[in-house]
């Protein structure tokens, strides 16, 4: 039985557990770092040969971050927002590759 995984998924590096949701930004293609099955832990050397395989469980927006400018004394604001596209993932311990 796996335990867990530490995978990098777009240059981050998360702690994947299975039947937990994970949200990333960018795109899905993980690396395996460490991967544990029943309290025996393989490391790699950057990486393992192992693939993760992730079922997608939809897209959600981010916080929204808000931009401001101003300058004074010339009654000049300007306000801007932003989300980011975030998409969930579940990782799919039945279908290992």
């Amino acid at each position: 039985m796996i335990d867990y995984a530490v995978c990098e998924i777009a240059g981050k590096q998360y702690k994947v557990v299975p039947g937990q949701p994970l949200t990333i930004v960018g795109k899905l293609s993980a690396k395996v770092l460490l991967l544990s099955e029943n309290g025996k832990i393989k490391v790699g050397h950057p990486y393992l040969k192992e693939n993760l395989s992730f079922k997608s469980l939809g897209e959600i927006k981010g916080e929204k971050i808000r931009v401001a400018k101003f300058r004074a004394k010339a009654n000049y604001r300007r306000i801007k927002g932003y989300r980011s596209k975030l998409t969930q993932v579940v990782w799919d311990v039945k279908n290992p590759t």
